[in-house]
C-alpha cells in the first residue's frame, strides 16, 4: 500500500469518526451546567452532596421592595406577582393549593405538635413561661383561631405553626427612612436546573422588575438570591464568548492581510478552527452529561493556538514535511500540558482538558491530513515578505544575557517568598456592584439569615432519621434551624408531647384557663389521646423533597451555629456538618497542594519524553525558557501582592505546554530561520491575544488563567529568543 493511498483511508476513516459523533451527540445533546460549584468540585461522594445541598437552596429568589411608603410597596409588590411568568416560581405556603391540606392534616394530629421552644420550657417544667405565652397568643388581635379556645386553650397548635417560619418574609419594615418588604420566591426544580428555561423565565422577571421601576420612580426593586446570580454570570459569559470569538477573528484577520498579504488562507484556517471546536464539543459531550459554561468560554483561546499550525504551514510555503517533526512535538506537548488538568480533581479543568486537547488534535489531523489538497485547489500561494520576525530579534551579547537572566531568577526567588495563597471560594466569582447592593440590603433586614451550614444526617428508616435530627438540634432555639423533623416530629417525639401537654394540662390548666368554663376543663384533662401519629406522607411529598438528599440522608439547615454543637455533629454516628463556603474553600486548597506537588514530576515527565527526540543538552535549552516563564510570571504575583489562587497555579502547566512550540520550532528553524522566526511571533502574538481577552472576562478562575499565560508566554518567547540560537543548533 503506497503512502497516498494510506492518507486517503485515513482522511476517510477522521471524516467518518467525526460524523458518527455528530450523529451521536445531535441525538444526545449534553445539557449546559451553570452552577458555579460544579466548575471547582470533584464527582467524589462528599462533593455531589455539597452540589446537591446548592442545587436544592439555589431555587431561592428574594425580591426586595424599597419605597418611602407602604403603600408603595405593597402597590408594587403586587403589580410584580401580576407579571411574573406562570408556572415558573412555586408559590408561598400559605397561598398554595396544598396549605388547606397541609393545615387539615395538622389539625387531626394538633395535640401531638409543640414548637422546638415550648417543648424544651415544658422539659425544663418552666410552666410560667409556657402560661406567659399562651396568654400573649390569646389576647393578640392578629391571632387566627385555627383550633377552638376551648379545645387549645394556650394555643400550642398556633405557636407550632408560627415556629415553621423560616423567619426571612419579614413584611413591612423600616430602616433608615425607608420601607421594605421581602418576597421569597422559590423556583421549580425544572426550571432551577435547567439554564435556558432559568434564562428565559429570569430574563421577564429583570423586565418586570425594570417596567415597575420606570412606572413608579420612586421605587426601587432589589433581585437577590442564586437565580439572578446565575442568570447575569451566564448571560454574561455567552456575550464574552462571542467578543472574544469576533475580537481573536479580526485580529488573525488583519495578521494574514499585514503579513500573508493574503486571506486566501482563511478559508483552509476556518475549516480547521470550526472542525477544533466541533471535535472538542462532540468528545466532551461523549464523556460528560453535562458542559459547564465556563468550558465553551475557556475554548475559544483553541483560536489563537490552532492557529500557529497554519500559521508554521503557510510560512514555509505549505512545505509539511520540513515541519512536520516541529509540527508534531508542540501538539504532543500541548495536549499533554492541558491533559495534565484531569489530574486536577475538578470537573471544570477536566471538562476544558478533553475539550481543547481533542480540538488541538483534530486540527493537527486535518492540518496534516488535508491541507496540502485543499491548499493547493483554492491556490493559497503565500507571497514573500519581509521578515517582521527581525523587529523583535534580541541581539544580546553573552554578557547581557548573563545578566537579564540572573535579573529574572533574582526577582523569582524574590517573588516566591512573597507569595500569598488564597483559596477562599468567594474570590473565584465577583458579582456585580448592583447584585452586592442587592445581597448587602437582604442581609441587613434578615440579619444574614441565609445560611450555608448544614447537618447530614444517615439513617436506615424514617423514624430514626428524625430522630436523630431532633437529637442533634435538641438544644437549638427554633429560630436557629429547619428541618424536616420541625414539620414531621418522631413518633417517639410525638409520643413525649402528649405527655408534655398532659403535664401541663394536670398542673396548670385550672390556674391558666379561668376564662373557661369548668366543663372544658374537665374535658381537656380527662381527654384519652388517639394512638394515631402523624407520619411524612401524610403531608405534601414537597416538604420531605425539601430536606432528603436521598430516602436515608436528610439536611438540616442551620442558621446559627456553634462550635459544641459542631463537635457534638462530628462526634455523632452517621452525622456530617457542612460549612459550604468553608468545606468548598478547603478542598480548592487540597487541589492547589495536589496541583503544586505536581510540577516537578510534570517538568521530569517532559524533559525524558523530549530527550528522546532531541539530545538532553538540546532538551534543557527547549525546555527552560518555558520553566523560568511560568515560575517568573508566577513571581510577580507575589513580587505586587497578588493572592495567588488554584487556577494561577494551574496555568504554569499551560504556560509550559504553549510556550515549548516556541522553543521547539526556534530549536528546528535552521534551514528556514526567517519564515520560522516570523511564524514563531505571530504564533506567540495569536496566542497571547486570546488569553489576554480571557484576562478581561468576569469570572476570576478564568481571567487568572488569562492573566498567567499571556504574561507567562510572552516571558517565555523573550527567553527563548536569549537561549536559542536556530543558526548554532545541530
Amino acid at each position: 500500500m503506497n503512502r497516498e493511498k494510506t492518507i486517503n483511508i485515513l482522511r476517510i476513516v477522521f471524516i467518518a469518526v467525526v460524523f458518527t459523533m455528530a450523529v451521536f451527540v445531535y441525538l444526545n445533546p449534553p445539557k449546559t451546567e451553570t452552577n458555579i460549584l460544579r466548575a471547582i468540585l470533584s464527582n467524589s461522594n462528599t462533593d455531589e452532596i455539597l452540589v446537591t445541598l446548592s442545587e436544592k437552596h439555589s431555587g431561592r429568589l428574594n425580591v426586595i421592595f424599597e419605597a418611602d411608603e407602604p403603600e408603595k410597596i405593597s402597590a408594587a409588590k403586587n403589580d410584580f406577582l401580576e407579571k411574573l411568568p406562570s408556572g415558573t416560581f412555586k408559590p408561598d405556603l400559605a397561598a398554595s393549593g396544598d396549605f388547606k391540606q397541609i393545615l387539615n392534616t395538622y389539625k387531626d394530629y394538633h395535640r401531638n405538635l409543640l414548637s422546638p421552644d415550648t417543648r424544651n420550657e415544658l422539659a425544663r417544667e418552666d410552666f410560667e413561661a409556657v402560661k406567659l405565652e399562651g396568654i400573649e397568643r390569646v389576647y393578640n388581635p392578629l391571632s387566627v383561631n385555627i383550633i377552638p379556645l376551648e379545645k387549645d386553650p394556650f394555643y400550642l397548635f398556633n405557636d407550632f405553626l408560627t415556629s415553621l417560619s423560616d423567619g426571612d418574609n419579614t413584611g413591612i419594615t423600616e430602616k433608615d427612612g425607608k420601607f421594605y418588604e421581602i418576597l421569597a420566591l422559590n423556583l421549580y426544580e425544572k426550571t432551577a436546573l435547567s439554564p435556558t428555561l432559568l434564562n428565559e423565565q429570569m430574563k421577564k422577571v429583570v423586565e418586570a422588575k425594570n417596567e415597575i421601576e420606570e412606572a413608579s420612580p420612586d421605587t426601587k426593586i432589589y433581585l437577590a438570591g442564586p437565580p439572578v446570580h446565575t442568570y447575569f454570570a451566564s448571560s454574561k459569559s455567552m456575550l464574552e464568548i462571542n467578543i472574544i470569538c469576533i475580537l481573536s477573528t479580526i485580529f488573525i484577520i488583519l495578521l494574514c492581510k499585514l503579513y500573508f498579504k493574503s486571506l486566501k488562507m482563511l478559508i483552509p484556517v476556518s475549516l480547521s478552527l470550526a472542525l477544533g471546536f466541533l471535535s472538542g464539543y462532540l468528545v466532551t459531550s461523549l464523556v460528560f452529561k453535562t458542559i459547564h459554561i465556563l468550558t465553551f468560554v475557556f475554548s475559544t483561546t483553541l483560536i489563537g493556538i490552532c492557529i500557529d499550525y497554519s500559521l508554521h504551514y503557510f510560512a514555509h510555503e505549505n512545505n509539511l514535511k520540513s515541519i512536520f517533526k516541529s509540527l508534531t512535538a508542540s501538539m504532543l506537548t500541548t495536549v499533554c500540558a492541558f491533559l495534565i488538568l484531569l489530574f486536577s480533581d475538578i470537573e471544570l479543568l477536566k471538562q476544558i482538558a478533553i475539550y481543547t486537547a481533542t480540538g488541538l488534535f483534530s486540527v493537527y489531523l486535518f492540518v496534516v491530513l488535508f491541507y496540502p489538497v485543499l491548499c493547493k485547489k483554492i491556490g493559497c500561494e503565500i507571497q514573500n515578505t519581509a521578515d517582521i520576525s527581525k523587529l523583535f530579534s534580541l541581539k544580546l551579547s553573552l554578557r547581557q544575557k548573563r545578566i537579564f537572566i540572573c535579573t529574572i531568577v533574582f526577582l523569582s526567588i524574590i517573588g516566591l517568598f512573597r507569595l500569598n495563597f488564597n483559596d477562599d471560594i468567594r474570590n473565584m466569582y465577583k458579582p456585580s456592584k448592583p447584585l452586592i447592593e442587592a445581597e448587602k440590603i437582604y442581609s441587613d433586614l434578615t440579619g444574614g439569615t441565609q445560611s450555608t451550614k448544614f447537618i447530614i444526617a444517615d439513617a436506615p428508616d424514617t423514624q430514626s432519621l428524625l430522630e436523630k435530627e431532633e437529637d442533634l438540634t435538641r438544644n437549638l432555639k427554633q429560630e436557629d434551624y429547619i428541618a424536616l423533623s420541625k414539620f414531621v416530629p418522631s413518633i417517639k417525639q410525638q409520643k413525649q408531647n402528649l405527655k408534655l401537654r398532659r403535664i401541663l394540662y394536670k398542673k396548670e390548666l385550672n390556674n391558666y384557663a379561668s376564662f373557661l368554663p369548668v366543663k372544658y376543663r374537665e374535658r381537656l384533662l380527662k381527654e384519652n389521646y388517639p394512638a394515631e401519629f402523624l407520619l411524612p406522607e401524610r403531608l405534601p411529598a414537597k416538604i420531605s423533597e425539601n430536606f432528603l438528599i436521598k430516602s436515608n440522608q436528610s439536611v438540616t439547615i442551620l442558621k446559627k451555629s456553634d462550635k459544641k454543637l459542631e463537635n457534638k455533629v462530628i462526634a455523632a454516628d452517621g452525622a456530617i456538618f457542612i460549612d459550604l463556603q468553608k468545606d468548598i474553600s478547603q478542598r480548592v486548597k487540597t487541589c492547589r497542594q495536589n496541583c503544586l506537588k505536581l510540577i516537578i514530576p510534570i517538568f521530569a515527565f517532559l524533559f525524558l519524553a523530549m530527550s528522546l527526540a532531541f539530545k538532553p543538552k538540546n532538551t534543557v535549552k527547549i525546555i527552560l525558557p518555558s520553566i523560568l516563564g511560568g515560575i517568573f510570571t508566577l513571581s510577580l504575583l507575589g513580587l505586587f501582592q497578588v493572592d495567588v489562587n488554584l487556577f494561577h497555579v494551574l496555568s504554569l502547566f499551560l504556560i509550559t505546554g504553549f510556550s515549548l512550540d516556541y522553543s521547539i520550532f526556534r530549536f528546528n528553524s535552521a534551514k528556514n530561520t526567517q519564515r520560522s522566526r516570523a511564524a514563531v511571533l505571530m504564533s506567540c502574538a495569536t496566542t497571547v491575544f486570546s488569553f489576554l481577552l480571557l484576562a478581561m472576562t468576569s469570572f476570576k478562575l478564568v481571567s487568572s488563567l488569562g492573566f498567567m499565560l499571556s504574561c507567562g508566554l510572552i516571558t517565555s518567547y523573550i527567553l527563548s529568543l536569549i537561549l536559542i540560537n536556530p543558526e548554532q543548533e545541530t
